[in-house]
């Protein structure tokens, strides 16, 4: 059995583990009501643009449509890879990292040329030891989401399939559900998958036909690359405040922990300190005899 002086130590190290966790819950819980909020407000909105801009394009000529959103075959692609900064979250940076491998492969298997692009420090430390080509590494977006930021991503995304260096740019990311719940999402960012908009089939059938001003062909100009900029903000948020609630479930998981441990070394140390009284009783009485003889 442990001495006591063992005990002790081990007793103030879990003490000063759980005030740490309990504090990174804290912090993770307001983060996530900030986050929680951000998004929550932010849907609407993208699911009306979005909309409005199906509206649009069911009207066009293929020729007129806007290249944004006409699928072209593939040879080149791109994937944008959504990570954490930090550890400490549970399960989140693993399986996200584990669902892009696979998705990876799928692609390579395809035969297309794919580049990565990471944003986070944990999917830049994981592929950095693979064989993939990373095109850019962010590290600075998804701490603080900030739009302008998301915009600035978008539109560099953007470019790349205006110009042709790729024809296809897919996103991995885990989208935010509740405080405890996160899905791992592999979507395709662009080409614009029109028919697949959220939201679509629940559009009222007499909904009203827009007069419009300008030309659809130049609305469509000027709304598809905000449609995409508002979409890559809102992953930015959705991966942003999924990371926040998985680290405040690890962080109140490892705090239960922490008490846990706590309840059973303190039994431990009553033990051994009665044990240790008890060993002092019976040398103080062995000797009292001793001295009587």
């Amino acid at each position: 059995m442990a001495n006591l002086k063992e005990v002790r130590v081990r007793i103030a190290s879990i003490k000063s583990t759980r005030q740490i966790t309990s504090a990174m819950k804290m912090v993770s819980a307001s983060k996530l009501r900030k986050g929680q909020n951000a998004v929550l407000n932010l849907i609407p909105y993208e699911k009306q643009l979005r909309l409005t801009l199906d509206k649009i394009n069911e009207t066009l000529k293929p020729e007129e449509k806007n290249i944004l959103c006409i699928q072209k075959p593939v040879k080149d692609a791109l994937v944008i890879v959504v990570s954490a900064n930090k550890g400490l979250c549970g399960t989140f940076n693993s399986n996200l990292l584990k669902g892009t491998v696979d998705h990876l492969r799928k692609l390579k298997e395809q035969g297309f040329n794919v580049k990565l692009w990471l944003i986070g420090k944990k999917a830049e430390e994981f592929f950095r030891k693979s064989n993939y080509t990373i095109l850019e590494c962010h590290h600075d977006l998804i701490d603080h989401v900030k739009y302008e930021d998301a915009f600035a991503l978008a539109r560099k995304a953007i470019n790349f399939i205006e110009d042709g260096t790729f024809q296809k740019i897919d996103v991995v990311y885990n989208r935010f559900k509740n405080a405890a719940v996160y899905n791992l999402v592999t979507e395709q960012f662009l080409p614009m998958h029109i028919p697949d908009i959220p939201g679509k089939d629940q559009m009222p059938f007499d909904a009203p036909e827009y007069i419009m001003e300008p030309s659809r062909k130049e609305l469509l100009e000027e709304l598809v690359p905000k449609v995409i900029q508002t979409y890559m903000f809102r992953i930015l948020l959705d991966s942003f405040t999924s990371e926040q609630g998985a680290r405040m479930t690890a962080m109140h998981k490892a705090t239960d922990n922490a008490t846990e441990l706590l309840k059973n070394l303190t039994i431990t140390y009553n033990k051994v300190r009665q044990s240790s009284i008890t060993n002092e009783i019976v040398e103080i009485v062995g000797g009292a005899e001793a001295l009587n003889r």
